[in-house]
């Protein structure tokens, strides 16, 4: 790989879910360990009694990777609550958060919503209370009709660059350029396309001085993945968005060679060897312990 020669910092991020295989989940692991990457896994908390995946969730730590919230269930009834739901509806953080601290032994810093969702107050100060450093759910300027809200603005209009939501609480955003710089963009940009993407990103970082987030899914590092990449057949229906999921014919756009698929991610990852590896955690900690007296700054890159 080439030489890193700034001062930038990247961040791998990976979004698991229950449809993952516990070799996917190794493999991705090892490949960044073995290339002294470290990554964040954000990981829903009901995979904890998943037994396979479990085995392989355990050794995350060990191999230099944080592991972080995505909530318990990763579903709609969270999304809802996480968006605008009463104080009473969010009891899943507490939940999940009890659940990541009972199986590894300590409790996770950073979160990030499913499907990027925003946060409404409720969620933000729940967040900050159950004493998270770090969230990564932000996409700021995403397109709406590219998410998987549509009706919803999301988070249009959220700052770019690192910035508080709550005292002790950092907003470490996704990168986004219209769509996020993650497994969904990188799938239908292809290898060029991608790369393109995160060049452009890269050159806002160093401007900015905030750090590139990239975002992944395990299988698109596994040549072999036995995940069912199945989609069904294409209808007209598709071509129409759906308050939950938005339009579905996007998944209809993405590459589906599972060569092609691993060579544009592990091109993506090659491009970012200029800059400097850290986790979520990493970032927010950082932060915290060069401000100076402990007073909160807001939107300043890391």
């Amino acid at each position: 790989m080439v030489p890193r020669r700034d001062h930038a910092t990247v961040a791998f991020t990976f979004d698991l879910h229950d449809v993952d295989h516990p070799s996917d989940v190794r493999h991705a692991a090892e490949w960044f360990a073995e290339r002294g990457l470290p990554a964040t896994f954000f990981v829903p908390s009901a995979l904890f009694a998943i037994a396979p995946l479990a085995e392989a969730l355990r050794r995350l730590p060990a191999l230099g990777h944080e592991v972080a919230s995505h909530g318990h269930e990763h579903d709609w009834n969270e999304i809802d609550a996480l968006m605008g739901g009463r104080p009473e509806r969010l009891g899943f953080l507490r939940e999940s958060h009890a659940r990541h601290a009972d199986f590894f032994g300590e409790a996770p810093a950073s979160f990030r919503s499913p499907r990027w969702c925003t946060l409404g107050p409720h969620a933000v100060h729940a967040l900050a209370a159950l004493g998270y450093r770090a969230d990564s759910s932000a996409t700021p300027q995403r397109f709406p009709l590219f998410s998987s809200t549509p009706l919803n603005p999301g988070w249009w209009a959220s700052p770019r660059t690192v910035h508080e939501l709550a005292p002790g609480l950092l907003e470490i955003p996704t990168s986004t350029l219209l769509v996020p710089a993650g497994a969904p963009a990188f799938l239908t940009l292809r290898g060029a396309g991608s790369r393109t993407l995160v060049a452009a990103l890269m050159r806002e970082c160093r401007w900015s001085g905030a750090p590139l987030v990239l975002q992944f899914h395990v299988e698109d590092f596994t040549p072999a993945t036995l995940r069912d990449r199945g989609w069904g057949r294409a209808s007209w229906r598709d071509l129409l968005p759906r308050a939950r999921g938005g339009f579905r014919i996007k998944l209809f756009l993405r590459e589906r060679d599972p060569d092609r698929i691993v060579a544009t991610h592990r091109g993506v990852v090659e491009a970012c060897a200029p800059l400097e590896p850290s986790t979520i955690g990493g970032i927010a900690r950082a932060r915290y312990e060069r401000r100076p007296s402990g007073r909160t700054t807001a939107a300043q890159g890391a």
